[in-house]
């Protein structure tokens, strides 16, 4: 390609090799991508199926005063965030592949990058244009996929990572002056003579002139193939387009669209996985719902998630009046942030929860019973009746964030046991029962707690390495 300038009579003229090559899958609107610095070999990045896949070279970001790596950016403008999971790397244990804001494209830029290196989650940055970068390291990470969020306000940057998209673990922050206007985006970098590649889907892109649609409820969490599903929320746009809902990285079948609603069906061949909307030309994903495709879905309106950080997702299923509840997690002991699966109604104000424990298979460390709780963060206020090596147990967190305390009352001779909560106010009842006729008070507690929160049954194993199982009938939740 020659480019010629001219000005005042006077011609400067030069040539630039450019190579043209057709890309079969090309990244959607506002999305860019090229080598930052000296790669040694060339990157690509392509875009299919909702999934990025990222080739990048180069010697990192690691202590250096000039990066060298693939990026696949948009301008940011302001604060903002980004998701994305990172699906699968490939590499040698010197890859990085993750999240990043920088200033500028230049190979000295200011930055903030959030990314997996060697099976573990760690951050570099830049503090200045030039300088030598730093590092700080976090959390292993146990196996991929595995999600990532870096977030702007003003010069702090604040990084979290998730098993599931649902529940996020804070990894820490970083004080980092940037310009107003940056680039926000998806990095890979191996070492200067060959290439990683690694893939990212749910990726999304957030700011305040250009919010990242939200999933606010769905009408269920478990469904089987021809189920329909009500997901509401904001951002999706008022009509379809090229917009899609997917499943585990799988279109779904579109009945209605509108900004705030899309009612969809299961179709043949769905699996369990991330449910998200995906609003076109950008293809920006909103947050992830887990949704599990079974034959024995959980009866409307019970819906079902881990909380907290877990590790092995949690299940809940329904068949023969009866409730299959699988879960993981340290549970709700002398913590601050609780950790088990969850299956669970929304209550207002007072209510009661009936529900007969049949059977029980983990640890001698698993949880299993019924649950009030203020909301589904891991740290929220709540109360748990639970059974607990084969004597009957409460949980408390009497303020969010608070550290739980716990109550043991009697044995439980065998299963089938009965538990019963009540809540009168911030005023909660606890009940055990051999037959659901005959009703023991096991005690009280008063707990702080909003008009609005949720009513389930929970279980844990106690421990983020294995899974408990329990079965529950008789289940009934009532209000006055």
């Amino acid at each position: 390609m020659t480019v010629t300038g001219s000005v005042a009579g006077l011609a400067n003229t030069t040539t630039i090799n450019l190579t043209v090559i057709a890309v079969q899958n090309p990244l959607p609107s506002v999305w860019s991508d090229g080598d930052i610095g000296s790669v040694g070999v060339a990157g690509s990045a392509s875009y299919a199926n909702n999934i990025f896949t990222v080739a990048g070279a180069g010697q990192g970001t690691f202590s250096t005063t000039a990066d060298s790596f693939h990026f696949v950016y948009q301008p940011l403008s302001g604060d903002g965030s980004i998701v994305a999971r990172l699906l699968s790397l490939q590499g040698s244990s010197t890859a990085q592949a993750g999240v990043m804001i920088r200033e500028t494209l230049n190979a000295g830029a200011s930055h903030v990058f959030l990314f997996d290196y060697s099976a573990s989650s760690f951050a570099t940055e830049r503090t200045s244009a030039g300088a030598s970068s730093s590092y700080q390291s976090f959390a292993s990470i146990p196996a991929l996929p595995y999600w990532l969020k870096l977030v702007r306000s003003g010069n702090v940057f604040t990084m979290s990572g998730s098993s599931d998209g649902v529940n996020w673990v804070p990894l820490g922050s970083q004080t980092v002056t940037l310009a107003q206007n940056v680039y926000i985006g998806l990095a890979v970098s191996n070492r200067p003579t060959a290439v990683a590649t690694a893939a990212f889907d749910s990726v999304s892109v957030s700011s305040a002139a250009a919010p990242a649609p939200v999933i606010s409820s769905v009408s269920a969490t478990t469904g089987s193939i021809g189920s329909q599903v009500l997901i509401s929320g904001t951002g999706f746009g008022a009509s379809q387009g090229a917009s899609e809902v997917l499943l585990n990285d799988v279109a779904v079948t579109i009945n209605s669209w509108s900004a705030t609603s899309v009612s969809i069906t299961i179709p043949t061949g769905a699996t369990s996985g991330p449910l998200l909307v995906s609003v076109a030309p950008n293809m920006n994903d909103s947050n992830v719902v887990r949704f599990t495709v079974t034959a024995q879905p959980l009866p409307v309106p019970w819906l079902d998630q881990d909380v907290g950080a877990v590790r092995l997702l949690g299940s809940g299923t329904f068949a023969n009046n009866t409730f299959t509840v699988g879960g993981s997690g340290q549970g709700t002991f002398s913590t601050t942030a609780d950790g088990f699966h969850f299956v669970y109604q929304p209550l207002a104000g007072n209510g009661t929860i009936v529900a007969r424990v049949l059977s029980l298979q983990g640890s001698n460390s698993a949880q299993v019973g019924v649950m009030i709780r203020e909301t589904l963060n891991a740290g929220a206020s709540n109360i748990f009746l639970c059974d607990f090596a084969a004597s009957s147990f409460a949980t408390e967190r009497t303020s969010t964030g608070a550290s739980s305390s716990y109550q043991s009352f009697a044995s439980i001779p065998a299963l089938p046991y009965w538990l019963k909560l009540v809540r009168g106010g911030n005023v909660f009842t606890l009940s055990g029962s051999t037959d659901g006729v005959n009703w023991v008070p096991l005690g009280s507690q008063t707990v702080s707690m909003a008009q609005n929160a949720y009513i389930g049954l929970a279980v844990t194993s106690g421990s983020t390495s294995s899974s408990a199982t329990a079965t529950f009938d008789n289940v009934s939740f009532t209000t006055p």
